[in-house]
């Protein structure tokens, strides 16, 4: 008789594990779904965004903003220097910038 209730007392309790860990999956299942629908979306509203801002960041819509805003003009090639009119430091410069001193540290 006793091995009789206590074989009921162990079906019991495994049953009632068992139920807890398929709830707990059944939960953690939903919870994953939701999850990757929110990432899909997330996806799909980060593609809409990258190409509104192709859209709104293409030269030609820039330029003519550029220019009816801000009146600005492009920059004419008189204005441009080549790479020799750029006066270098002179070697006393930059071992005396290797040399700096903090006062108030």
């Amino acid at each position: 008789m006793r091995i009789i209730i206590l074989t009921a007392v162990v079906l019991a309790s495994l049953g009632t594990t068992l139920y807890q860990v398929k709830t707990g999956i059944d939960e953690r299942q939903a919870e994953l779904r939701r999850l990757q629908a929110e990432i899909a979306t997330t996806q799909r509203d980060i593609a809409v965004l990258e190409a509104e801002w192709a859209f709104l960041s293409r030269p030609d819509r820039v330029m003519n903003l550029s220019a009816s805003l801000l009146d600005m003009k492009p920059i004419s090639r008189d204005r441009i220097l080549p790479l020799d009119a750029i006066p270098m430091r002179l070697q006393a410069d930059t071992d005396s910038a290797d040399r700096v001193s903090c006062v108030n540290c």
